[in-house]
């Protein structure tokens, strides 16, 4: 009898292989070779399912995205949505710091390579749309709000300030009125 075999199993554990990889020797280090090594794998088994590198990169990018949507469901509350969107990059535990290190180095891939700006830009724009709702309309403000979480979570991932020093700037950043434009008349 055939073995059953569960190909989005096998497909997820090479994503994992490539975070890894990515996590500890960043995305130039990210090749067949490596991932089959890594992985105790053959090189044949990962051709199956990817058929470049580049394949590889970008479902393990969207897997990622897909694994942090998962990981951090939007809430019902307007203001526990906020406060998700802005602190869910802090790392506060080991799988977030992998999870973290692997998101800024395809931001940083994102510069030069198209494909994975767009995947990268989509997810992006996804949880602005979903800011600017909560905020009523205000895109300056989630972009500004958006931003500054970005700030604290690669500091956090850095080791400029910590994870719980993080969470109480964002939560400063949420407590504050939002600044709104002088209206003069003329």
């Amino acid at each position: 009898m055939p073995r059953v075999v569960d190909h989005a199993q096998r497909r997820a554990e090479i994503a994992q292989t490539v975070w890894e990889i990515i996590a500890t020797d960043g995305i130039g280090a990210v090749t067949l070779r490596t991932i089959a090594a890594r992985g105790g794998v053959s090189m044949g088994r990962i051709q199956h399912y990817f058929p470049t590198r580049d394949a590889i990169v970008q479902h393990a990018l969207r897997a990622l995205i897909d694994a942090a949507t998962e990981a951090n469901p939007v809430p019902a509350a307007p203001s526990d949505t906020l406060r998700m969107l802005l602190t869910h990059a802090v790392p506060h535990t080991e799988a977030q710091r992998l999870g973290s290190k692997v998101w800024y180095a395809y931001l940083a891939e994102a510069i030069t390579d198209p494909e994975i700006a767009a995947i990268v830009g989509e997810a992006l724009q996804g949880g602005e749309d979903l800011a600017t709702t909560t905020l009523d309309g205000d895109r300056a403000r989630a972009r500004a709000l958006l931003a500054a979480a970005d700030g604290f979570a690669y500091r956090t991932l850095v080791g400029v300030i910590t994870a719980q020093e993080a969470g109480a700037a964002i939560d400063a950043l949420l407590a504050a009125p939002a600044a709104r434009p002088e209206v003069t008349s003329e």
